[in-house]
């Protein structure tokens, strides 16, 4: 069965003074586990006009990671991801098990506020739908690990 709460490398931003994102990016559904892991606050607040940097990770016990294999992308209205304005850093571990990044934008507005999604290598596919309740109709599918919102 999923694990319940949000999915790993997923996370939101809040910007003060802008209307709260839309919430079907923040069902507590997750898929299972995957590897690398991702970790990365699910929710990253900020106030409109200033700078937002946060930083993320991704670890794995099996596999060599590569920098040029982890991307982001933000959620897009027509569920197509688009690309993100941050400015992506990254910080390999020695054994290349670990990749520690840093994402910064400056004067962020209204418009970068909403779901995104960091991941390695391919893009996840998207969740199944599944049924609310018996007898209802199926709810929208929520976000892929690697998921956030802002």
């Amino acid at each position: 069965p999923p694990k319940k709460g949000p999915p790993q490398g997923s996370f939101l931003v809040q910007i003060e003074g802008c209307p709260h994102p839309d919430e079907k990016h923040n069902d507590k559904n997750g898929p299972p586990s995957q590897d690398p892991k991702i970790t990365v606050d699910d929710t990253q607040k900020v106030k409109k006009g200033d700078t937002l940097t946060f930083t993320f990770s991704l670890e794995s016990k099996d596999k060599t990671l590569s920098e040029d294999k982890v991307f982001m992308v933000k959620a897009g209205k027509d569920e197509k991801p688009q690309p993100v304005r941050f400015t992506l850093t990254y910080e390999l571990s020695e054994d290349s098990k670990q990749i520690t990044g840093t994402a910064k934008a400056e004067d962020v507005k209204c418009d970068d506020q909403g779901g995104y999604l960091i991941y390695y290598d391919k893009m996840p596919p998207p969740p199944h739908r599944q049924m609310r309740k018996k007898g209802r109709k199926p709810g929208p599918p929520g976000p892929p690990p690697g998921g956030f919102v802002i």
